[in-house]
């Protein structure tokens, strides 16, 4: 990896090494620009790490499912070149029954249909229909979700969702029914569709998942539909990368070096530096001087512009909307190394390469929300499961398995006690949980380990650990991302822009943000850095 000496000029200077800063990085370089990454940590990656929960058992610390990932970016940055392989693509849903009558959500339209007509007729009836609806509006949104509000789709279809809350006045983005089908909660919406409570609670439990919104608020609707959206531009889905996260942030740093990009690592950035208020670099904490004319900041946009020094350019109105951003961590990461895979009622161990989630009903998910507004958790909490090692096996030794399980939902501050006396009785909680679907797995645990929103801040480098880097919901979507104005990636600070999962469309695994970052600044920027 390039290494950059203090003092050293450059065209560009990203601040942040996760996945968002990388891939604008390296298109940036791709472009012939000089760029430096410089990141706080000790490595790069961000929440996609690999480590070992114990001897011969690795995992995904956090981020264990990819995706979708950006074809655009895919094929830019040749990261199979680089050694990126995936051992799943296109997963599957499975929503766990306790009876094990489970329903499977693979994009099979018929085989979804006939799954759902074993539970209730009338909603293997039903299915058809409302995929259709579905995809009328993932249609509709796919742009807008690949591309900035306010760029050549939007300036000609202002409106919609986001116009009465943003002030536009022209045409809708979206048809009047295709709004009407997304503008309310996902639990009204899918009251009104079906009838089994598991199907319905499958799809509210990825409709909120990675943000403090329960089933019921408004626009979670919308974020379902949002969700498909990003799977517009990819045909593989949800992937997983052989060797886990941090193998895709390893073929990340090479196609990096292989465009020229220098970096930095343990270089935590002190403040933005200015000659007579135009940007000009950046000052790290020990004392060092990268100078560029542009920077691009993948930390959370809080960070960004009210912590390093830009605050005094900015208009008191967005200060004061930025202060008012929600970006505060629900989600806690449980890992587990087994010494055999564990058996789920009702499944086999091909299903067992999927993605299981164990949410029964929307009235449980909506539980589990009401105990994080009250600064707790849930007895019973909704889960994402994936078992890696069943598809991956470089992961843990011969029959021996890794776990790995999101818990939703937990705040950040519990009301009530710490985070270190509170992290035991979770992964009991989680394990009880888990037992009622798969009663031997007690039996089989070697090791466990937990990362809270606290930890997940730290091994992400962002505040708040939040998933998304900030709530979706409408006052903090599209246009309105992170704030009025900076939604196309440039702040009104000349020559800074913002890539980090804060920005349009959500944060996740995809590389949009950084895609659309990097073309901010070609826009916006000559080869030797001038507006």
């Amino acid at each position: 990896m390039r290494n950059a000496a203090p003092g050293s000029e450059f065209d560009v200077i990203v601040i942040g090494g996760g996945v968002n800063g990388l891939i604008c990085a390296t298109l940036l370089a791709q472009a012939k620009r000089r760029v430096v990454v410089v990141e706080a940590l000790d490595r790069l990656g961000g929440a996609c790490t690999t480590i070992e929960l114990v001897a011969g058992h690795r995992i995904s610390a956090f981020t264990h499912l990819l995706g979708p990932l950006d074809a655009g970016v895919m094929k830019a940055l040749r990261l199979q070149r680089h050694g990126l392989h995936f051992t799943a693509k296109q997963m599957a849903t499975i929503a766990l029954s306790p009876d094990g009558r489970h329903i499977v959500l693979d994009g099979d339209l018929r085989h979804t249909a006939h799954t759902l007509s074993a539970h209730s007729p009338a909603d293997g009836k039903a299915w058809a229909p409302f995929d259709s609806r579905l995809r009328k509006a993932v249609q509709q949104l796919e742009r807008w979700v690949q591309s900035p509000p306010g760029g050549p789709f939007d300036q000609g279809n202002r409106g919609g969702l986001f116009a009465a809350r943003a002030g536009a006045k022209a045409a809708p983005t979206i048809d009047a029914e295709v709004a009407a089908f997304l503008d309310g909660s996902i639990a009204d919406l899918l009251d009104s569709e079906f009838e089994t409570p598991l199907l319905k609670a499958a799809l509210a439990f990825d409709a909120v998942l990675g943000s403090a919104l329960g089933p019921r608020a408004q626009g979670t609707a919308f974020l379902s539909v949002l969700r498909a959206a990003l799977d517009g531009e990819t045909a593989e889905g949800l992937v997983h990368p052989q060797g886990g996260a941090g193998a895709f942030v390893a073929a990340l740093a090479k196609a990096a070096e292989a465009a020229g990009v220098h970096t930095r690592l343990k270089s935590r950035v002190a403040h933005l530096l200015f000659d007579n208020d135009r940007l000009a670099g950046v000052e790290l904490a020990n004392g060092d001087a990268l100078y560029a004319p542009s920077v691009v900041s993948s930390l959370d946009p809080k960070t960004t512009l009210l912590a390093l020094g830009a605050e005094r350019h900015l208009p008191f109105g967005l200060k004061r909307q930025l202060k008012g951003f929600r970006a505060e961590g629900c989600i806690t990461k449980v890992n587990l190394a087994l010494s055999a895979m564990p058996n789920f009622k009702g499944l086999d161990r091909k299903a067992l390469r999927e993605r299981l989630i164990i949410c029964p009903s929307i009235d449980y998910l909506d539980r589990a929300f009401a105990a994080y507004e009250q600064g707790s958790y849930a007895p019973d909490p909704a889960i994402e499961i994936t078992i890696p090692s069943a598809h991956d096996p470089s992961l843990a030794a011969p029959g021996q398995h890794v776990l790995s399980a999101y818990v939703l939902y937990t705040p950040y501050t519990l009301a009530s006690g710490s985070w270190d006396k509170a992290k035991p009785e979770l992964i009991a909680r989680v394990g009880a949980t888990l037992r009622q679907y798969a009663p031997d797995l007690q039996d089989l645990i070697l090791a466990a380990d937990i990362f809270t929103p606290p930890d997940i801040e730290k091994l992400a480098g962002s505040a708040g650990g939040h998933w998304h880097g900030g709530d979706l919901t409408l006052d903090q979507l599209g246009p309105l991302r992170p704030a009025p104005g900076l939604s196309r990636h440039e702040t009104p600070v000349a020559g800074l822009y913002l890539c980090g999962a804060g920005t349009h469309p959500c944060g996740g695994v995809t590389g949009i943000n950084g895609r659309n970052a990097a073309e901010a600044v070609l826009a916006t920027t000559t080869v030797a850095g001038v507006k």
